[in-house]
């Protein structure tokens, strides 16, 4: 009786525990299986993001008091510095769990070496929150523009809590761990070429991206993120991080000390949002100088401009007349333009200086450590932020190929473009882009002006202003302005933050167009595949062009216009190798798509233009990225993009008018 007694007891609890199991418990998202995507070839998979949670995935667990516990990662380490001494080696630690973790106590250990935070240590980690482990505080801040929360070589700072020993990291490859206060391995990074197994890892070593243009000296080892969160993954493979060969999608990416974009928040998604705003779409070359010299010259309190040249007489003068009456102005220019900066660009820069104007150059100052770099290959994007309230963003340099003067005749030069408006999703984001950038207490490469520099000085004292360039056209259709107001929403993308996200941005517009939509692109250049020249489109792809073709075999309508002035056509990557390349797959599989070279107003096409009608939306992105692996991830550019119908239309007009006057 006994025994048949506790066995229905023992059922009887069963029972409950299943019933407690099924009425109380709940699906935890964070706990789903989360499934990683990586079909770069599948039509239907327009804007999915590489994990999602679905019915069939979900781990159902009972409901648990209170906050599940810290989850501790080394989510980045910068490993290979290339400034002398490497002073900025650093690790990012990152707490992904619900709960907060205290580290005194807490290792971080190479397979020989090991620091500890001491046990009087009070940091803690609540959910969410990072902090950087650095070598030396000082010269960490001087290249990421942060201050640590830890270093392993005390430099005197007392906000910087010193870690117990020091923590060489090598650079070829080996392992790093995380352990915590009992000694247990939490987390682990095996990288480069070391086959040495070791816990918390599954497989080969991770890799960085150094492929075509991309050295894998000074670039900082980063986990993939979450694009929903922002956190980092992991599963304790290769695959987490985001020199991932394989993942054609969320793969292949880049990071270089002092960048942003580490959360969505943080620029890890274009910025966007809906405004009722004016907008004026200006064509150059014949429509640029009018409104631009307007706006510049109504300013009444300030000038932010992020230029990458400025070799405009004219600009020059109304910029340091602005100065003059009391308008502070700041202006960003690169440092090393191929070509190198020219005389008539030292004379406008001198001009604005003498005027009272602030101008820095992307470049290292005098004094910083030896080996330090720029934060951006090219500090490329062109654009304004004019008194706080309104905003210019184009294609274009100051130059007169793009603006030129007179145009009371029909004037040639470079095709470009340039928005004004005062959308404030736009005028927000512009902002706190200059602010990132124009940062010169916090970074070491904003070179100012000296007058008796070299590079970065005044024009020589025998300069003479070059003759200005002629084009000789015989029409120029564009050269009013075309303003119009319109409700809409607006997003500004960046590089090298954003702009290659697949979900986000141009890339995921290309990605919904399919039957009956269309795309139309003008492009200074849109290489045909990325990483080395020799290389192709299968093994290394372009993923702005492969989007195009992929839209093109769901039934969108597709047309590339690239230059052919600036174009050589023996080059491997050259426009020429792109139209070939596009005209083989569209004869092959019978699509509609078509590229064309050109020169409509014989000057070049300078543009950087997207055109995506979706059904009846029509969105339009303008500005400074070109279709590179070097501007999408190692330079500063930035696209504005709007779903403004009549922006649509006149913009597509241009480029029916330019598509009809090129060579075949």
């Amino acid at each position: 009786m006994g025994i048949l007694r506790n066995f229905v007891l023992l059922v009887c609890l069963s029972v409950a525990c299943l019933f407690f199991l099924i009425m109380y418990s709940k699906p935890l998202a964070g706990l789903a299986v989360q499934t990683y995507r990586n079909d770069e070839h599948s039509s239907n998979d327009q804007v999915t993001v590489p994990f999602t949670t679905t019915p069939s995935a979900q781990l159902f667990l009972p409901l648990v008091a209170g906050p599940l516990p810290a989850r501790m990662l080394i989510a980045a380490a910068h490993i290979d510095s290339v400034i002398s001494g490497e002073g900025d080696e650093a690790i990012l630690l990152w707490n992904i769990g619900d709960g907060a973790q205290a580290l005194a106590g807490w290792q971080l250990a190479t397979a020989n070496r090991q620091t500890t935070f001491p046990l009087t240590a009070t940091i803690t980690l609540a959910p969410g929150e990072r902090i950087w482990c650095v070598a030396d505080a000082l010269i960490f801040q001087h290249t990421f523009g942060e201050l640590p929360a830890c270093a392993w070589a005390s430099d005197g700072d007392q906000t910087v809590l010193t870690l117990e020993s020091k923590l060489p990291l090598t650079n070829g490859g080996g392992h790093l761990s995380l352990r915590n206060a009992a000694g247990e391995v939490v987390d682990t990074l095996i990288y480069g070429d070391s086959a040495q197994p070791a816990a918390g890892w599954v497989g080969l070593a991770a890799q960085l991206y150094t492929r075509g243009d991309v050295a894998s000296g000074g670039q900082v080892w980063q986990r993939k993120r979450d694009p929903v969160t922002g956190w980092p993954i992991d599963t304790n493979r290769a695959a987490d991080w985001a020199g991932d060969l394989a993942d054609l999608r969320w793969g292949r990416q880049v990071r270089m000390p002092g960048w942003s974009g580490w959360t969505t928040t943080d620029l890890g998604r274009p910025q966007s949002g809906s405004a009722t705003a004016t907008v004026t779409v200006a064509v150059g070359p014949e429509g640029l100088y009018q409104p631009l010299s307007t706006l510049l010259a109504n300013a009444t309190t300030s000038l932010d401009l992020s230029l990458y040249t400025v070799e405009h007489r004219e600009l020059a003068q109304i910029i340091a007349d602005a100065a003059r009456r009391g308008v502070r102005v700041r202006l960003l220019l690169e440092g090393s333009p191929p070509g190198g900066i020219d005389d008539l660009q030292k004379w406008c820069v001198k001009t604005i200086v003498d005027a009272g104007g602030d101008v820095r150059y992307l470049a290292a100052v005098e004094g910083a450590p030896t080996g330090y770099r720029p934060r951006y290959r090219f500090l490329h994007a062109k654009y304004g932020v004019v008194d706080g309230q309104r905003i210019f963003s184009g294609t274009e340099n100051f130059t007169y190929d793009a603006m030129p003067i007179d145009t009371s005749v029909p004037v040639g030069g470079r095709r470009g473009f340039y928005l004004i408006t005062d959308a404030a999703p736009v005028l927000q984001a512009l902002q706190r882009l200059f602010a990132i950038d124009w940062a010169p207490d916090r970074f070491l490469d904003l070179h100012p002006f000296d007058l008796n520099h070299a590079r970065y000085g005044g024009p020589p004292a025998d300069f003479v202003f070059p003759t200005l360039p002629i084009y000789p056209v015989t029409e120029s259709p564009f050269r009013d302005p075309v303003t119009i107001q319109a409700t809409a929403q607006f997003t500004v993308v960046s590089a090298p933050e954003n702009s290659l996200r697949p979900d986000a941005g141009i890339h995921a517009l290309l990605a919904q167009a399919g039957d009956g939509d269309e795309i139309l692109m003008t492009q200074l250049y849109e290489h045909k595949n990325w990483g080395e020249s020799v290389s192709n489109p299968i093994a290394d792809p372009n993923p702005r062009l492969h989007a195009m073709l992929e839209a093109a075999r769901r039934g969108a309508h597709v047309r590339l216009l690239l230059d052919g002035f600036f174009d050589d056509a023996e080059a491997l990557r050259s426009n020429r190798a792109t139209v070939d390349y596009i005209r083989a797959v569209a004869a092959a599989e019978g699509l509609d798509i078509e590229a064309r070279t050109g020169n409509p107003t014989l000057g070049g096409i300078h543009a950087k233009v997207v055109l995506v009608r979706l059904g009846d939306r029509h969105w339009s992105a303008i500005g400074s990225l070109n279709g590179g692996e070097v501007s999408h991830k190692l330079n500063r550019e930035v696209m504005v993009m709007m779903d403004i119908v009549e922006v649509y239309t006149r913009l597509a007009t241009v480029f029916a008018w330019d598509w009809e006057r090129v060579l075949l």
